[in-house]
Formats: C-alpha cells, sequence, structure tokens
C-alpha cells in the first residue's frame, strides 16, 4: 500500500528496544533487504545504569533496606516494578508506613536555586491497570510534578514515560522477558546522572529452563 498507492520509497523504522528477531520480522514486511541498509543491533545498556541483582529470602526487608541506601529524598523519583496489582498496592503501603513524608524541592523565587518546600508529599503510590482511567492519569501528573516520589507499578505504567530525574528502577519481579527489562530500566538516568536499577531474582519463576535461564541469570 506504501508503495503502490502513497508511492513512498523510502522507510524508516525506529525504536529503543527491538531485538535482532523483531527487527527481521519489520524489515520482511516491509520489503527491505539488507542490501537496501538495514541495520540491526544489539539493545545497548546506557553506562550511566547502575545494574544489581540480589536473591533474597525477604525480598520487602531488601527492597526498604535498597530505597534506604538509595536515599530517595535526595536522588529523584523511583519506579518499583510489579507484576501484579495487589503486589503494587501492599509495596505501595509499605512504603508508604515506613518512610515518613520528606519535603518535596521546589525553586526559590528569589535565586531560582532549590530549596524545601514546608508542606510534604505522598512517598508512594500504586499503579495498576485497576485503576480508574481518571485517577491513573491524577496519580501520573502527581509523579511527574514530584508530588508522588516513588510509584510501584504494573507494566502498565511507563510507555512513553520522559522524567529525566528517575533515578532508581527496582524490579520486584522478574518482567516477563530481557526485551521488557531493557525497556523499563532504560526509563531511569535519562538526565545523564547516575541511577540505581535492582533487580530481584526469584528462581522458581522460569528456572534455568526458562527465558531468563537461557540468559544464565540463574547459573
Amino acid at each position: 500500500v506504501l508503495r503502490e498507492c502513497l508511492g513512498i520509497r523510502c522507510f524508516l523504522g525506529l525504536t529503543a528496544t527491538a531485538t535482532s528477531a523483531t527487527a527481521r520480522d519489520v524489515q520482511q514486511h516491509l520489503g527491505i533487504g539488507r542490501e537496501n541498509g538495514i541495520g540491526v543491533g544489539e539493545a545497548g545498556i546506557p553506562k550511566n545504569l547502575q545494574l544489581s541483582v540480589s536473591m533474597d529470602v525477604d525480598r520487602d526487608k531488601s527492597l526498604l533496606s535498597l530505597l534506604r541506601a538509595w536515599n530517595f529524598g535526595n536522588s529523584g523519583s523511583g519506579i518499583v516494578y510489579c507484576t501484579r496489582r495487589e503486589e503494587s498496592e501492599r509495596l505501595a503501603g509499605l512504603i508508604q508506613r515506613e518512610f515518613p513524608a520528606i519535603p518535596t524541592p521546589e525553586p526559590s523565587e528569589n535565586t531560582g536555586k532549590s530549596k524545601r518546600k514546608a508542606a510534604n508529599f505522598v512517598v508512594a503510590a500504586a499503579y495498576h491497570a485497576g485503576l480508574a482511567a481518571s485517577e491513573r492519569r491524577r496519580i501520573q501528573r502527581d509523579f511527574m510534578a514530584n508530588r508522588i516520589r516513588i510509584l510501584c507499578a504494573t507494566v502498565s505504567f511507563g510507555m512513553g514515560l520522559d522524567k529525566p530525574d528517575v533515578s532508581g528502577i527496582f524490579h520486584f519481579n522478574i518482567p516477563g522477558n530481557v526485551e521488557r527489562y531493557v525497556q523499563e530500566v532504560g526509563r531511569a538516568g535519562r538526565d545523564g546522572r547516575a541511577a540505581r536499577c535492582h533487580l530481584f531474582l526469584q528462581p522458581q519463576v522460569g528456572g534455568k529452563g526458562g527465558f531468563w535461564g537461557r540468559f544464565g541469570v540463574f547459573g
């Protein structure tokens, strides 16, 4: 249709996280041969992202320890990714109880520099597809405006997100595939500063024969 009806002769397809197989599939459907200039590259992890993994008996306790070490009050925003809606609600409540509300930064009228506002913001909130659309929009607006510091979210959050000060991505559950993992950690560190990305391993999910096991994640 593009060629015959619209007369388009040049195609450019761009994405940040397509695997080689996906790129070849797009190439085939668009009728683009390798000799015509298609480029397929491996997904890269930005150098300012500090990746870590752990296998913990008590993931709740370990997550809270990571958040304390991360010092989120002075380190921008963070996202905790979960696979289930009820888990995102539970973790948001846990984080909200464990950490006191802290002042949110706002520009000073006199100097233009950041100062601490006396009013407190919400430390953590849950975001998932089970919420009403209006509630999801409100939560996302508050997160973008730093009125919510940590978002405990399912995969329904993040597509098209561009928030430069996200400095922590914590995967409480293992993503379904490596492509999604690369996509989600790529939402951190867009301001060029160092960002922490931690993955909690669960050997009972997939195991050595599963998707992540084929990448040597479980030894």
